[in-house]
């Protein structure tokens, strides 16, 4: 008995320190964050453009998300903002146990377009001296969900309240001017509460 007790004792520490290295990492409920990078278009020949944007991130667990991404695409087309929105499943294939270790991931979803314009005050002389002036004014279209999109990447983390991110994927236009794309971005997500080792329970 003097011999056992001492070695289940032993057996129960090496346990316990071998569950809690193993302790999943836990993410708060809402990450917010920014990307930029490049985004194509394939038609007739390849079209790209730079892109940057907002990125907000809802963690259903530390495996499953939703987010909601909008990608604002730089054009000559005057004043204005143009740009791609998506919503997005993640899925977190495999979780370090630590905010430092590589988190990789893929994404599933749909999304649309978006415009902005505004359009500056101009005048028009007619023939008899008058002018008509057109007043300034702007417009905005948010289309319906018409795109289907997919991808992948990684996040690692540069401290318990930042980490950063690579990903890339394909996207698919389903609309009068159907076409197919892709997105390479890059981008910093800011946990709200930071990352942390989920407690053993």
């Amino acid at each position: 008995m003097k011999i056992v007790h001492p070695l289940g004792a032993a057996l129960l520490i090496l346990t316990f320190q071998g569950v809690a290295r193993a302790q999943p990492l836990h993410v708060p409920p809402v990450e917010i964050g920014g990307q930029a990078g490049v985004i194509g278009a394939i038609g007739e020949g390849v079209h790209m453009r730079p892109t940057v944007g907002p990125r907000l991130t809802v963690n259903i667990s530390p495996q499953h998300a939703i987010e909601l991404a909008a990608d604002t695409l730089a054009v000559d087309d005057g004043p204005g903002i143009y740009g791609l929105y998506f919503l997005q499943y993640k899925r977190t294939t495999r979780s370090p146990p630590d905010w430092s270790g590589i988190r990789p991931f893929f994404t599933a979803g749909t999304g649309g377009y978006y415009a902005y314009r505004k359009i500056p005050e101009y005048r028009v002389p007619r023939q008899d001296g008058s002018v008509v002036v057109y007043p300034a004014h702007s417009s905005g279209e948010l289309s319906r969900l018409s795109v289907a999109a997919f991808g992948g990447g990684f996040e690692k983390g540069l401290s318990r309240y930042a980490s950063f991110r690579v990903e890339g994927g394909g996207f698919v236009v389903f609309d009068s001017g159907a076409f197919i794309g892709f997105r390479m971005l890059t981008g910093i997500s800011i946990p709200i509460g930071g990352y942390r080792a989920s407690p053993v329970r």
